[in-house]
This record gives structure tokens, C-alpha cells and sequence, in this order.
């Protein structure tokens, strides 16, 4: 692993990340195209499976919960840091970086990690 890849993957991880109990989707805002459920979250990320991605691509996420979770639909835009193929089942997990995010939508977002998810 070389030293920028190495500063990156400690900057990502400086906040814990809280895998999902849910299948919760994620949509690109621009196209209402589905990119996948969310994995894990983070304050400041997203970890989704679902479709290959372009690595530093931006996109404005939509996630939304289901009736059971009562939540309105989340929008924020981040940045795509990484994607992996996992070959053997046929689809891609990538991690995003939270880079705009109004004040509401983050309370929002930490009120759902904190009911659907495990640490």
C-alpha cells in the first residue's frame, strides 16, 4: 500500500462506520437510476453495493427509507473514493465521501444510523 493510499484509508476510517441491518437503496439524483443498497455508514461516508462506479465521479444520493423505518428520503452529494469488483457474485462495492450535506439531512442521517444499523 503506498503512503498517499495509507493516509487516505486513516482519514476515511476516522469515523466509525455502522453496518445496516435494512436493505435501504440508493439513487443518483440526476438519472433516479438505483446505484445500489446501502452497506455501511459513516458520518462522513457511504459504502454501497450494487453497480461499478467512476472512482472521484460526484453524484447527489438519494437514500430512502422504507414505510417501516419512517423516514423522509436523505439527499446529499459525495464523492466516490473507491471500487472494488467482487468478482465471484457479480457486483461492485464502492465508498463515497459526504462532501455536501445540509445541517438537517446530517441529523437525519445520524437518527437513521442509530436505528438501523450495528457498529
Amino acid at each position: 500500500m503506498s503512503q498517499d493510499e495509507s493516509k487516505a484509508q486513516q482519514c476515511r476510517r476516522k469515523f466509525n462506520r455502522k453496518y445496516t441491518l435494512f436493505k435501504i437503496p440508493a439513487y443518483d439524483a440526476e438519472t433516479q437510476s438505483c446505484l445500489g443498497l446501502v452497506q455501511d455508514l459513516s458520518e462522513n461516508g457511504i459504502q454501497l453495493i450494487g453497480i461499478n462506479m467512476d472512482i472521484n465521479s460526484t453524484k447527489t444520493l438519494i437514500i430512502h427509507t422504507n414505510d417501516d423505518l419512517k423516514g423522509s428520503p436523505m439527499s446529499f452529494q459525495a464523492v466516490c473514493r473507491w471500487v472494488r469488483e467482487e468478482e465471484l457474485q457479480g457486483y461492485y462495492v464502492s465508498g463515497f465521501e459526504i462532501t455536501d450535506i445540509s445541517d438537517e439531512t446530517r441529523r437525519n442521517l445520524l437518527g437513521l444510523m442509530e436505528y438501523v444499523t450495528l457498529e
